[in-house]
């Protein structure tokens, strides 16, 4: 594994998903999957206390991200078709290489990690400071105006809770 590596970065935030693991009546035993939209320190900076935590979970990355992610133990590299725990995966590259985005079909919901920010009640692209590959992830946000839900989560950002595949289609038109 390559000395560049990225994961310990912004850690510490194994105790207040513990928290809410209790909150919702659950235990790290129950966690079974764990999913890294992609490979910045801020989205990974617990996977490894995470994944310590939970023994018996799998977790995933893109597979254009593996080789940036430290974990305990193995990841399972995922990519378009895949499917996880019900999520569709979709690959949106651009912000990081190997960066996902998962559809819950079933709630019509859309998680996005970074391929997309909620600004101000919208949806705005990537921030170019943190994106390597502009073009590619203006072409993800593309990608992701091709599917239909209502209610998107941001790695950063407050969420959208209705018309957001419209909103990324607006977006994708204002930046295509």
């Amino acid at each position: 594994r390559a000395a560049s590596r990225i994961g310990d970065s912004h850690g510490g935030s194994a105790g207040d998903i513990e928290a809410t693991l209790a909150a919702l009546g659950s235990r790290w035993e129950d966690v079974g999957h764990v999913i890294a939209t992609h490979s910045h320190g801020d989205h990974v900076g617990s996977l490894a206390a995470v994944l310590e935590a939970a023994p018996d979970a799998t977790g995933y990355c893109g597979a254009g991200d593996l080789a940036a992610i430290s974990a305990p133990r193995d990841l399972v590299a995922v990519g378009n078709g895949d499917a996880i725990f019900g999520l569709q995966v979709i690959e949106t590259p651009g912000h990081t290489p190997g960066h996902i985005s998962l559809l819950d079909a079933a709630t019509s919901t859309l998680l996005t990690g970074d391929a997309l920010n909620g600004s101000d009640g919208g949806v705005i692209g990537p921030n170019a400071q943190f994106t390597p590959d502009m073009a590619t992830a203006i072409a993800s946000v593309g990608i992701l105006a091709g599917y239909e839900y209502e209610t998107i989560y941001f790695g950063h950002g407050e969420p959208v809770l209705t018309g957001g595949a419209a909103a990324v289609a607006a977006l994708a038109a204002q930046l295509g």
